[in-house]
């Protein structure tokens, strides 16, 4: 059990050495319960992403977009949440992923 979209489908194919569930970039993928079998004793389950709500969250959907929880392809303004990127990562880290002069402001 986990946050949508962080590979709990592929962690468990790797254990596997095979593909017994369906794995997607995106989040949603996974839409039902599966039971796999890793031992004859240990067995593994595949489940749809959940995300533990906090207070901030009902007031806030960027965290929700920003978890990967919402679909990319369902985000109508993207633009409405830059302001709550440029607050959550390091100038310097945006600064030399995008190369853009040291000065720039925002």
């Amino acid at each position: 059990i986990g946050y949508p979209n962080v590979g709990k489908s592929s962690v468990i194919n790797t254990l596997k050495r095979k593909k017994v569930c369906k794995a997607a970039p995106v989040p949603g993928e996974t839409r039902i319960w599966q039971y796999i079998a890793l031992t004859r004793r240990l067995y593994l389950l595949d489940c749809p992403g959940i995300v533990p709500p906090t207070a901030s969250d009902f007031k806030n959907d960027a965290a929700k977009v920003l978890k990967g929880v919402v679909r990319a392809e369902r985000v109508e303004g993207c633009s409405w949440y830059i302001d709550e990127v440029l607050s959550r990562v390091k100038k310097q880290y945006l600064i030399q992923r995008y190369k853009l002069d040291a000065d720039t402001e925002w």
